[in-house]
């Protein structure tokens, strides 16, 4: 079973490669969690702007999860604070 700090790294790279804006450097944690019999490690983050961004230029955040494969270490999904499922593919 991968650890916390390689989770944290696939949810990032996830993010990174898929969205904009949809880390925030600052804020994100994980924990093992169990969703319809499956155990995900899930990476709880916010949609921000990235850092250095001018004051003018930021937008408020909003909640953004991604769920990794505790075994093999993939990112499988994210939900967003709209969704109710974990969406498998990309937007």
């Amino acid at each position: 079973m991968i650890n916390e700090q390689k989770a944290l790294a696939a949810a990032k790279a996830y993010a990174l490669k898929n969205f904009t804006n949809c880390w925030d450097y600052d804020i994100h944690n994980a924990a093992l969690v169990e969703i319809d019999g499956v155990r995900y490690w899930e990476i709880n983050t916010n949609v921000a702007s990235p850092p250095d961004t001018p004051f003018y230029e930021q937008f408020l955040p909003s909640p953004m999860k991604y769920y990794v494969n505790p075994e093999t270490g993939e990112c499988v999904g994210y939900k967003s604070h709209r969704d109710k499922r974990i969406n498998h593919r990309n937007r």
